[in-house]
Formats: C-alpha cells, sequence, structure tokens
C-alpha cells in the first residue's frame, strides 16, 4: 500500500512538474498584433504556415493576424506604437517617414515588385512604349500600383500625357478588360491575370520588376519597437522567413495550411496558380530572403519625388535595416520547387 501511494504520489508530482512547465511556457508568451492589409488570402501563405507549425511561438511570440484594406491605418498605428508590427508596401514607409513617423523596414517579403501591365494577346503589347495612345487603367491615382505605373513611365521615358487617356477603376480590372472598354490594366501580376484569362482571355503582362524595381510588401515595425524589443523583430523575422522557406520548398503543404485561415479557400485551381506565381516574387536571388539593397530603396524615393509625393530625399539608412534579416538555407526550396516554378507561365 505504502508503494503504491508513493507510486502515485510520484505520478501526480511528475504530471504536477509538467503541467507547472506547460504554464510558465505560457506566461513567458508576448502577445502581439501582426497587421496584413486585404484580407484573408492565399498569398499570405508563409504567413500562416509560421504561425500553425508554432514558428512564431517557438519565438515567444503569441501572434495574432488582423488583416485590413485600410494600410494607411495600420501603417499609422504603428507609427505611433498602438502596432508594432505590420506588412506594409515599401513606398509608404518613405512617405510616412517623410511626415516624422518613425516606421522601419527590415524584412523585405517581396523580393519583385508585384505590379504589371496586363493587356489582351492580341493587342500584341508587350514593351511599355507600345502602351502610347492607348487607355490604361489603373486602380487609383495613388497607392502601390499607381506609383509602380509611374515608374515604369518614368524608366522608358513616356509621361501620362503620351497615353490616349488613364482611367481609375478600383480593382475591376477583368469584366472591363473582357469588355474591351480599356486597353491595358495595370494589375497585381500574381492573381489579376489569371482572373482575366478565367472570364475571358489570356493577356501579356509586362512587369514592372524588369524595368523599375521598387521596395514592395515587406515586414515593418517602428523605433520604440526596435530600441526596446529588439528580441520581438528578431523573433518576427526568423519565424517569417521560415514560414516563407517552408512554402517556397512546399506549395501544396502551405495551401492546405492557408485553407485553415481562408474562409471558403478549397481546392481551387486558379487559387493554387496564384500561390505559385506568388513564388517568384518571393524568392530571392540573391539566395538571402528578407534582404533589402539600398539601390532598391533609392529608386524608389526618387520615384516619389518626380511624382512630387515628397518634396526632399530622406536619411533611407533610418527607413530600413537588414540587422535582422536572417540567415536560413533555402536550396532545399530551389530543388523541391524547380518542376513547378519552370512549369509557371
Amino acid at each position: 500500500m505504502k508503494r503504491k501511494f508513493a507510486l502515485s504520489l510520484f505520478v501526480l508530482i511528475a504530471a504536477f512538474g509538467s503541467f507547472s512547465v506547460k504554464i510558465s511556457q505560457a506566461a513567458a508568451q508576448t502577445s502581439l498584433t501582426l497587421f496584413l492589409g486585404y484580407i484573408p488570402n492565399v498569398q499570405f501563405a508563409p504567413v500562416y504556415v509560421a504561425l500553425d507549425r508554432g514558428y512564431f511561438a517557438d519565438m515567444g511570440l503569441n501572434v495574432t493576424l488582423e488583416h485590413s484594406y485600410n494600410e494607411t491605418d495600420g501603417l499609422t498605428r504603428i507609427g505611433v506604437n498602438q502596432l508594432q508590427f505590420g506588412v506594409i508596401s515599401g513606398e509608404q514607409i518613405i512617405l510616412a517617414r517623410a511626415k516624422s513617423a518613425p516606421v522601419v523596414y527590415f524584412f523585405r517579403w517581396y523580393q519583385k515588385f508585384p505590379v504589371g501591365i496586363a493587356s489582351p494577346v492580341d493587342a500584341n503589347i508587350t514593351d511599355p512604349k507600345q502602351l502610347v495612345g492607348h487607355i490604361i487603367s489603373v486602380p487609383a491615382k495613388y497607392g502601390a500600383s499607381y506609383i509602380g505605373f509611374r515608374a515604369l513611365l518614368n524608366a522608358v521615358g513616356l509621361k501620362e500625357s503620351d497615353l490616349k487617356d488613364v482611367k481609375e477603376i478600383g480593382f475591376n480590372t477583368a469584366p472591363l478588360l473582357c469588355a474591351r472598354q480599356i486597353d491595358a490594366s495595370v494589375v497585381y501580376v500574381a492573381n489579376e491575370p489569371l482572373l482575366v484569362e478565367k472570364q475571358c482571355f489570356k493577356t501579356n503582362v509586362i512587369a514592372i520588376s524588369d524595368y523599375a524595381n521598387l521596395v514592395a510588401n515587406g515586414f515593418v515595425t517602428n523605433e520604440t519597437t526596435i530600441q526596446n524589443h529588439s528580441d520581438w523583430v528578431h523573433g518576427i523575422a526568423n519565424a517569417f522567413a521560415k514560414g516563407l522557406a517552408d512554402t517556397i520548398a512546399d506549395p501544396d503543404a502551405a495551401y492546405t495550411i492557408s485553407k485553415k485561415y481562408i474562409p471558403d479557400l478549397g481546392d481551387d485551381p486558379v487559387q493554387k496558380q496564384v500561390l505559385i506565381n506568388s513564388l517568384l516574387l518571393w524568392k530571392s536571388a540573391t539566395n538571402t530572403p528578407g534582404y533589402s539593397d539600398s539601390a532598391t530603396w533609392k529608386l524608389t524615393q526618387d520615384t516619389l519625388l518626380a511624382m512630387k509625393l515628397i518634396d526632399q530625399p530622406l536619411d533611407l539608412s533610418k527607413a530600413f535595416t537588414n540587422d535582422y534579416v536572417p540567415s536560413l538555407p533555402v536550396a532545399t526550396s530551389q530543388t523541391t520547387n524547380a518542376a513547378t516554378l519552370a512549369a509557371t507561365p
């Protein structure tokens, strides 16, 4: 009887000890909100993978995702430290810092600017200079799409006045292009050409990154967080980098995980192709995911100056940092997914 009691007591102590460890681990987690633009979408797959596989938790971070169309609101809240982290387009960082917002870009997710010009194949528009005399649509005359469009025109020596018209249409490309109400449209290259093709015809796409590779979406924080909680910044960068590497290495698994976070995603071949197309925008040509080069930031700033969206050059060394870019092996992503990428249009 004494032996049985002693054994029971040992089991109880062991269980209690294990329970205590779990409590202490939970208590050690720092709760943070990660702001994401737009709605839940397969293009956020690396974030979902990092969350689902516990990579943020491994860094001591309990991350909650906040999706929103209002990128400006998210960036404003980061600037005043109401939020600590968000995924924001690069040109918005320069615009915000021009207004003294202490925001800092620390992980370049999109290595290629994700915007382009789509037109019907039979229009034979394959070079930016062939846009002359045509009606081009933009979502609006502000934001990343329009700034990218202006950068493209600058790069090839064109002005808006060289075009027949530039129409603001919101994100309504497919029906208008299919109806031939516009000749070409500024689009997000990963998904919008696919939607046009699904509704009517194939398109030629001019990638703006081939002419003016501006800073695109990446991870952003503020100077206060960097100063007081650099471990959080390291944690976000490392966890996301692992999610990104996993997604590139195995997009099928990443798509399956994304179903948990995206209502009604299902097994949609169009959305699967959107993910595959996105991989090409995320992959680093220099094998250093997250790294920002100063030339890309200068080009982005020069575009904003030419558009008179800022009055004078800023100290770009304060706008971005590579101090938190992790060193991760990504060789598997270049071998496992080679056949898939080779088949991508």
